[in-house]
């Protein structure tokens, strides 16, 4: 954990702040309490500004969640850590309630909080966190357009694991924008952007250009090796996306099985003709489909239903929670049923730690994603490990040039 972080606790109990405080500064953060709304509404009007807080959901006689809105409003780039004695599903719904508003939630802690489980929170946090110098800069979008034009804007790849193995099988790709003076521009500043202005289909292209490039690299050391790629449901309207796509293909000389399409399904998949016209006929031609993000949507099973899919990724915030909620890991379990019934490929996102590779695989998941497995690399690393690692070799989680990871990907 580096060091000159600021943490801020705030719960009005003066022992439980003591002990959360002590342990936030033994693993190197610079720490301040609050105890009450009033005081936490006062640093943040003074301007105080904070990389973590830790937040008790009860506060006396004062309502805790009253405190999201502010952080959302003052410090929205914060990483919230949530506590309390309340049962999980009350965690659970105020986990989703601080998403919901915005802020990235690292967790949630059963108090009296431990400070031991504590500081394992806080190490295992920067992947809510961005890149050592990446900005939320405002994106004008012909900034996008001369980003896409000029080749700043490229496809890192995560890598995807076999379940059954341990060995990498293919990698996602994810847009990253680095801008000439070296800063980097996060992907939830940009896509949208691109996906509200109609650039999305030129940074789609961009990023399958490349990542089609790559993975012709990639095969002919490691042929099984796959390569996805995530499409915006908004393209599912674009009749020419399919010919746009094969034409690609056979650019690059990968076969269509060896490229796997994620539609983001928290965006919402259209249910029209044209979309199911799309995506049938992507299927015809051997390209893989998988639903993104699935149970976050209102329409996933429909989807699996009526689109011809055969994969399904199981969307982490469910595996994230499923280590110490119960009722996650049933949904977890419930979903790689599911998806096996259904015949598809079933991917299980945001695996952490050994404990999460052993729950989705107990579960029945096919492949495993996330930081256990490795972050996003740069493709010239990626494909050099690649080159080095076998099936049933060691995982790709120790790479020096990897990055934390961010939640948009293109």
């Amino acid at each position: 954990m580096p060091t000159g972080q600021h943490l801020l606790v705030i719960d009005d109990q003066r022992l439980d702040r003591a002990i959360a405080s002590h342990a936030a500064t033994r693993a190197g953060f610079q720490v301040t309490g609050a105890a009450s709304i009033a005081e936490t509404r006062a640093l943040f009007e003074k301007g105080d500004r904070f990389d973590f807080i830790v937040l008790d959901l009860a506060l006396g006689s004062e309502d805790g969640l009253e405190i999201l809105p502010l952080i959302a409003r003052f410090n929205s780039t914060a990483v919230v850590v949530l506590a309390s004695g309340f049962d999980g599903r009350i965690l659970a719904a105020s986990q989703r309630l601080a998403t919901s508003c915005g802020l990235l939630v690292a967790g949630v802690l059963r108090k009296p909080v431990l400070p031991t489980a504590l500081q394992r929170l806080l190490r295992q946090a920067p992947f809510v966190r961005m890149a050592a110098g990446e900005t939320t800069l405002s994106v004008a979008p012909e900034k996008i357009r001369l980003a896409i034009a000029e080749g700043q804007i490229k496809p890192w790849f995560q890598p995807k694991t076999s379940l059954a193995t341990g060995g990498v099988i293919g990698g996602e790709a994810l847009a990253r924008w680095v801008r000439p003076d070296g800063r980097s521009v996060a992907p939830s500043a940009f896509i949208p952007v691109a996906e509200q202005s109609g650039m999305i289909g030129a940074l789609t292209d961009t990023i399958l250009d490349q990542s089609l490039m790559a993975c012709a690299h990639w095969r002919k050391t490691r042929p099984e090796c796959w390569v996805a790629v995530n499409v915006s449901p908004l393209l599912l309207t674009d009749r020419g996306l399919t010919d746009r796509i094969e034409q690609k293909l056979q650019d690059h000389g990968v076969p269509p099985g060896a490229l796997v399409l994620e539609i983001t399904e928290s965006n919402g998949i259209p249910d029209t003709a044209c979309a199911t016209e799309i995506l049938t006929r992507l299927r015809i031609r051997g390209v893989n489909l998988s639903v993104d993000d699935f149970g976050t949507g209102h329409s996933s099973l429909l989807s699996l239903v009526r689109m011809p899919f055969n994969e399904m990724k199981i969307d982490q915030a469910f595996v994230r929670e499923a280590v110490t909620n119960r009722d996650a890991r049933k949904v977890v379990r419930a979903s790689a049923s599911l998806g096996r019934e259904l015949g598809l490929n079933v991917v299980a996102e945001g695996v952490e730690t050994e404990v999460m590779a052993q729950l989705v695989e107990e579960a029945g998941c096919h492949v495993g994603q996330g930081w256990l497995y490795g972050r996003a690399l740069p493709p010239e690393t990626f494909e050099a490990h690649l080159r080095e690692a076998y099936l049933g070799e060691p995982r790709l989680n120790e790479v020096a040039a990897a990055e934390p990871e961010t939640e948009t990907a293109t």
